[in-house]
């Protein structure tokens, strides 16, 4: 792989995609702020080694081919243009490479978010709950078969996967770093907190938050 110059070494959760170990790979995730697109980078060499980064915009700092698999389990839907996300993830592909995107499903298949977004456009307003709805804006197969076939992808292949995930509380849920809830006054946060509670019996055991949600992901290959 003749990689060009990376921008600085951040952390990122996670590894690359599952390949053979003669496979380079690439992983990336997609940070929409109101002034800028980050985007975070792991490569996994041929020998082993991986390597993280952090970009600005959708370019990628690679050459064209560089890669057997390149994977985007974060952020694509999130973005004002995501046909030139794709080209990108398209270029650095060999010949045949494989693409793995991942996106959020419907959001009435999420329940606990489904219930965010209302309990915040009842007590902060429409905007406030756009922010949580926003990350469900590709909610059907469809959607992402749709933008994969528009990139000039063949062999392509959508699922539907729900996954449950544990957080120790619902207050651990609405705090940083990670939180859903964003920047809301303390007022709030502690009335969505409320409404959450009152809803939260199916979502609660002895061990904490269960965090159900729906993953639409798409494979496919460079002709």
């Amino acid at each position: 792989m003749n990689a060009r110059a990376p921008y600085g070494v951040e952390e990122l959760e996670g590894r690359a995609g599952d390949v053979s170990p003669t496979d380079g790979s690439l992983e990336l995730a997609f940070e929409v702020r109101p002034r800028e697109i980050r985007t975070w980078l792991t490569v996994l060499r041929p020998t082993g080694e991986t390597e993280t980064g952090r970009g600005r915009g959708v370019e990628l700092p690679y050459d064209d081919a560089s890669f057997a698999l390149v994977a985007c389990r974060r952020g694509l839907q999130l973005l004002p243009d995501r046909s030139r996300a794709l080209e990108e993830m398209r270029r650095v592909l060999v010949r045949h490479g494989e693409i793995e995107v991942a996106v959020r499903g419907s959001i009435e298949r999420s329940p606990l978010f489904a219930e965010l977004a209302d309990s915040l456009e009842r007590h902060a307003g429409v905007r406030s709950a756009a922010a949580v709805r926003w990350l469900f804006c590709m909610p059907e197969p469809d959607d992402l078969r749709g933008v994969l076939a528009a990139a000039a992808f063949d062999e392509i292949r959508v699922d539907v996967v729900r996954t449950t995930d544990r957080s120790p509380s619902l207050r651990a849920f609405l705090s940083p770093p990670g939180s859903e809830l964003g920047i809301v006054p303390a007022r709030v946060k502690r009335r969505v907190l409320a409404d959450l509670e009152r809803a939260s019996g199916s979502w609660m055991d002895r061990d904490g938050l269960l965090v159900t949600t729906e993953t639409i992901v798409g494979r496919a290959r460079r002709p």
